[in-house]
């Protein structure tokens, strides 16, 4: 099983795994969307912060999930 087929059987079949995903999606595209912003502004640059930092860690919440499905489907 690859990587990608195991992130969509987990969008699927696990609905936590899924509203992370989503999340991730779209905290993605704010965080885009903020860096696009100019000039610097000291308060959207600390939402960009907080942003980014609610999306790592869905990210490592996703990528463990991942791992844990892929070895309990080799």
């Amino acid at each position: 099983m690859t990587r990608e087929e195991a992130i969509q059987k987990l969008l699927e079949i696990d609905d936590e795994f899924k509203s992370w995903y989503e999340e991730h999606q779209e905290l993605k595209w704010k965080v885009h969307k903020l860096d696009k912003h100019y000039p610097p502004d000291p308060e959207i640059e600390a939402e960009e912060e907080r942003l980014k930092r609610r999306k790592l860690y869905l990210k490592d919440l996703m990528e463990t999930r991942i791992r844990e499905f892929m070895s309990k489907h080799q």
